[in-house]
Parts: structure tokens; sequence; C-alpha cells
């Protein structure tokens, strides 16, 4: 096992450009988007951190999602099972429904790490424990993915990029100089 924690972020290209521009497509026609926000513990509060500039989110079930979800399962079983190869973690129980991130001109994601506790208020216990991000699009100015405060994730559109969801991945979505950004996350538990 290595102790060098860049050895655990590993980018797939798992989504073709067509579904990529059929997922955007479906994007363009929903109404349900909104500020995203990151819960304070101290204040038991949601809230954006930095106001105006966060992104906008939204959870909805559009007629792609079925496909992006197994291509998704598939991607982390390459990188659990496959890639990983640990002979003392193989299992996991599923990941959240998938959200879409849409970045305008100006609009980020403050720097943080994926301690969520909304996802597992209900049934579910615990905290995640892989993050799953996908790239929808590559034509927009900025909007790097950027971890560690200095290393940037280069990825192109229809990449998919697997990390650990804990302190130790502190990260963050630059603003977006030109045009617009879309993306997707989930987080295995």
């Amino acid at each position: 096992m290595t102790t060098n924690l860049k050895n655990y972020i590993k980018v797939y290209n798992t989504l073709e450009k067509s579904l990529c521009k059929k997922i955007r497509k479906e994007l363009e026609n929903i109404e349900d988007w909104k500020t995203h926000t990151f819960y304070s513990y101290d204040k038991n509060d949601y809230k954006p951190k930095s106001d105006t500039k966060e992104l906008d989110i939204s959870w909805s079930n559009i007629k792609t999602k079925k496909i992006l979800t197994d291509k998704i399962w598939k991607t982390i079983y390459q990188y659990i099972i496959v890639d990983f190869k640990s002979d003392y973690f193989k299992s996991w129980n599923g990941f959240t429904s998938i959200r879409f991130n849409r970045y305008k001109k100006g609009k980020l994601m403050a720097k943080h790490c994926d301690h969520i506790k909304d996802m597992f208020d209900g049934d579910r216990k615990g905290i995640p424990t892989l993050s799953v991000v996908g790239l929808l699009n590559d034509d927009f100015e900025g909007g790097e993915f950027v971890m560690f405060d200095d290393y940037v994730i280069k990825l192109k559109q229809g990449d998919v990029l697997i990390f650990p969801s804990n302190f130790l991945y502190p990260h963050k979505v630059n603003p977006v100089k030109k045009g617009i950004r879309d993306s997707f996350v989930s987080w295995v538990w």
C-alpha cells in the first residue's frame, strides 16, 4: 500500500462524447437549479461559502440518468476491485443519486472536503468513502478542479474522477472565465 495521497486519485475516460452531449441537452430543459450550499456544523445551517459565486446544482431525474448511473457503477468497480487491489477493502454499499453541477461565468466551488452530513440523515448511516466527479463538457475556460491547494486535475469531456472522501483530500473548482462548465457528482458509501 502506498502512502502517496495522489495515488488514490484516478481519472477514467468513461463517458462517450455523444452521451455527454445528450445529458447536457436534457440539463438545458430542467428548471430546478439552485445555489450550492455547505453545511456549517457550528451553526447547524446550510449556506453558500462564497455567497453569489457558488455554482448551481440540480438533483433532477433526466432520461439519461439510468445510463449514466450504470457507467458510474462500472467505474467505481474498476477503481475499488480492479485498480485498488486491496486485500482488506473489497466492498461498498452503493452510491448516491447523481447531482448535476452547473458553473456559469464567475461561478466556482469553494475549497472543502466531502464530509457530507445530509446524505446520511435517514436510513444510511456514516460518511462517504469515495467521491465521484464527472465532466460533461470541456468547451469552457477556467473551472479547473484543484486538490491540495495546487494540484490541478486536468479533466476532459467524459472523464470521471474518483478519490477518497475525507479531510486529506481538500478540493475546489476555480471560477469559470468563459462558457458553462457542466459536471456531476456522486458519493460512494
